[in-house]
């Protein structure tokens, strides 16, 4: 049950991660176009997939392996989420595609620093005591 409750947990983190960069997409760059439920849906269920898929970097594949995986499998997704919303596929749709999964990467990489750094004050003051 424990790896079933993970399993949601990285969908429903792959859900907010898909949300929030749809939502700053439409509004930043496509201001008053509306959300439709096929794209809202779509959007929701694939950054979840996305989100589940991260799970290959909990196992024990080389790192290089597991984000080579992770990016494909991310395109591929990316892709066949523009394919059934009917979004352009041009080089710039790529480009932002690319820069999303920077900026989100960074995100990541910036939260896990902010935990081991709490871990490691933790460890500090207990060692001090």
């Amino acid at each position: 049950m424990k790896w079933f409750g993970k399993c949601i947990d990285y969908f429903f983190t792959g859900m907010g991660f898909g949300a929030i960069c749809y939502v700053c997409i439409m509004t930043f760059l496509y201001p008053g176009v509306g959300l439709t439920v096929r794209e809202t849906v779509s959007v929701l269920g694939i950054s979840g997939i996305i989100g589940f898929l991260s799970m290959i970097f909990k196992t024990d594949l080389p790192m290089s392996a597991a984000f080579a995986i992770h990016f494909i499998g991310t395109f591929i997704l990316f892709m066949l989420m523009a394919t059934i919303n009917h979004w352009v596929i041009n080089i710039s749709s790529i480009v932002m595609f690319i820069l999303m999964y920077v900026v989100i990467w960074l995100i990541c990489l910036l939260e896990q620093k902010k935990t081991v750094n709490r871990i490691n004050d933790r460890i500090k003051k207990r060692n001090l005591k």
